[in-house]
């Protein structure tokens, strides 16, 4: 039998159970690690993005053009938002201690 890589070291960080599940899924949902005022902050930069209210230099937006017949232009049918280093507010998210 193979092996598979493990992407995730041995941590007091995580339980066991967190670390099998992101091994398996290749994501980990940890609930209210970020502050709901945060995320609303966050949230509400990704839709000035996606509504190119502002336009950080490199960024990418991703859209899952198969919803576009559900939710038109709006920032639903964006599914990703990558190279987005230059928004400060956005890429705070990518600093926080927590994260």
């Amino acid at each position: 039998v193979p092996v598979c890589p493990s992407y995730t070291l041995d941590n007091d960080l995580l339980t066991t159970e967190q670390r099998q599940f992101y091994e398996d899924n290749g994501y980990l949902l940890i609930k209210n690690l970020v502050s709901d005022e945060d995320i609303e902050r966050f949230r509400k930069e990704f839709t000035r993005i996606c509504k190119r209210e502002v336009n950080p230099p490199g960024v990418m937006i991703m859209k899952d053009e198969s919803l576009r017949s559900q939710f038109g232009q709006s920032e639903n049918v964006v599914n990703k938002v990558q190279d987005f280093q230059e928004d400060e507010e956005l890429f705070r998210y990518c600093t926080l201690p927590e994260v």
